[in-house]
């Protein structure tokens, strides 16, 4: 029989974690252009962990698309670069090594086995009008 050999961590980092807030740092940033190569896009290494001592790295990417901008702000936000951000202009670069919390969430598509995602950045003190994320999740944010 023939296999990929794991590593532990390896066999961790595929488990999924369940849907919860999480405390974060970014590990890096870094600045890309889409696949369609068109919009330009912030890639970030995020390392999440949980009170027991593990951790997990995830890749997350920023847009400014309509669609994604809201998680853009509440990332600048959560890492204190709103400044940054009302100013039109941040790098990837900027994100490394800010702390935070995050909402993980799972993602589920047809033909792929589920995932982890960060499905948003939790803003301190601000609560997001319609969102599910802010108030009444038991979590205070940093």
């Amino acid at each position: 029989m023939n296999f990929t050999p794991k590593t532990e961590q390896q066999i961790l980092d595929g488990k999924l974690w369940p849907k919860a807030v999480y405390p974060f740092e970014i590990l890096e940033g870094e600045d890309k252009v889409s696949q369609g190569g068109n919009n330009p896009m912030i890639e970030l290494k995020v390392k999440i962990s949980r009170p027991d001592g593990s951790a997990r790295t995830i890749t997350d990417y920023l847009l400014g698309l309509d669609k994604t901008a809201e998680k853009l702000r509440h990332c600048c936000t959560a890492c204190e670069l709103l400044d940054k951000y009302d100013a039109g202009s941040i790098a990837g670069s900027d994100f490394q090594g800010k702390r935070g919390k995050l909402r993980l969430g799972v993602e589920k598509k047809k033909g792929y086995a589920d995932r982890n995602v960060i499905a948003d950045y939790i803003c301190e003190g601000a609560a997001s009008p319609g969102s599910g994320f802010f108030g009444g999740n038991g979590a205070k944010a940093r």
